[in-house]
């Protein structure tokens, strides 16, 4: 939603039902096991 929607974290902690802290650290946590994943290849 950040990337292909253009889209700000108030934006899509409002979407999510989510506070905008509690969404960044999800993010973060995602982007680490993408990471993770790429680096195993």
């Amino acid at each position: 939603m950040k990337y292909f929607e253009d889209l700000k974290y108030e934006e899509i902690s409002e979407i999510l039902d989510t506070t905008v802290g509690g969404l960044k650290a999800s993010y973060h946590l995602a982007v680490k096991k993408i990471e993770g994943f790429l680096k195993e290849d």
